[in-house]
């Protein structure tokens, strides 16, 4: 017994060897390189949606935590779907100074568009940082209570519902919800959240897809109100709001937020920035004023881990496109 337990000893301690060189060959590797001016942060989505927020509260966390020697510059670049601003950093190869905020509706739009739009494959993927959901809200004074009254009334009349852009979450979530209510609404496209937010407040659609780092702030004001929530569970921060699921109805939805750089970076650029970004995740603020306040969940994926998850969304996503025609 004793001769086993040796032998168990040295075989474990000849793999603990190569782990320990990895390890310090990566921190080596990202001690290597640091950025020398400032970092364009792009957000391809006009100000006021969630994209537009995600990267302004990431530069305050590394703000506030001197997590980067260099200054951080948000810069929104709307259009085409998030397809504009996405493909400029894709074309930036090997720029080391821009990230680049990437979301689900990314992996969508390219397929949808078609050929020109940059993927996924055409940057370098930094990490995952967290899970958003969808709801469907409406206007404060809305006559739609719940989502029952919503359906009844769609198989009544003509209804309308706004959503960031064309092959994006916001109409993947709609069709899903179309399907499983049999029903068929009037989807509108708008260039971000904060424009759906707009246009649902001015009468001009009759309820939006929404996350709530959105409407958060016209939620506590009284100006709109979250009718229901495309997740397996309510929300802590909207209790009162029930799950499509719990409503009848088999509608579930995970909408990603990551970050993204320009294809032919250096490892050890790519490592720094998901080195910080881990840090960014790790903090208190962003625990409380990001995740806790705009009511996301943590999920925290290494570039590798975000790779894995990016290309079975593309698959998930592919198919509900091919059912709204999008796409062949």
């Amino acid at each position: 017994m004793r001769t086993s337990f040796v032998g168990r000893t040295r075989f474990r301690a000849v793999f603990a060897v190569p782990f320990v060189v990895l390890t310090f060959t990566a921190l080596a590797l990202a001690a290597d390189w640091k950025p020398t001016r400032s970092i364009n942060f792009v957000v391809p989505y006009a100000p006021g949606g969630g994209s537009d927020v995600l990267g302004r509260n990431i530069v305050s966390v590394i703000n506030n935590g001197k997590l980067c020697p260099v200054s951080i510059l948000v810069e929104n670049k709307p259009g085409g779907a998030a397809t504009i601003g996405t493909t400029s950093v894709a074309q930036a190869k090997g720029n080391v100074h821009m990230l680049l905020t990437f979301i689900s509706g990314q992996v969508s739009s390219p397929i949808v568009v078609g050929k020109g739009a940059a993927t996924y494959q055409d940057l370098t993927l930094i990490c995952g940082l967290a899970i958003d959901e969808q709801l469907i809200v409406v206007k404060a004074d809305s006559p739609f209570k719940t989502i029952q009254d919503i359906v009844a009334a769609a198989k009544q009349r003509s209804l309308s519902i706004g959503g960031t852009a064309t092959g994006q979450e916001d109409q993947l979530c709609n069709r899903l919800f179309e399907k499983t209510a049999n029903i068929k609404l009037r989807y509108a496209p708008f260039n971000s959240g904060g424009e759906c937010l707009t246009a649902v407040m001015g009468g001009h659609v009759d309820m939006i897809w929404a996350n709530p780092s959105e409407f958060v702030p016209q939620w506590e004001a009284k100006m709109v109100r979250p009718v229901v929530v495309a997740k397996e569970m309510r929300l802590p921060g909207l209790p009162d709001v029930p799950t499509f699921k719990e409503s009848g109805f088999d509608v579930t939805f995970k909408m990603f937020r990551g970050i993204a750089a320009p294809p032919g970076i250096p490892p050890e650029t790519a490592l720094y920035y998901e080195n910080m970004m881990k840090s960014v995740s790790d903090s208190s603020m962003w625990k409380e004023k990001y995740l806790k306040q705009f009511m996301l969940s943590s999920a925290w994926m290494d570039s590798k881990e975000f790779r894995k998850f990016v290309v079975q969304s593309e698959g998930t996503f592919k198919g509900i496109l091919v059912e709204l025609g999008l796409v062949k």
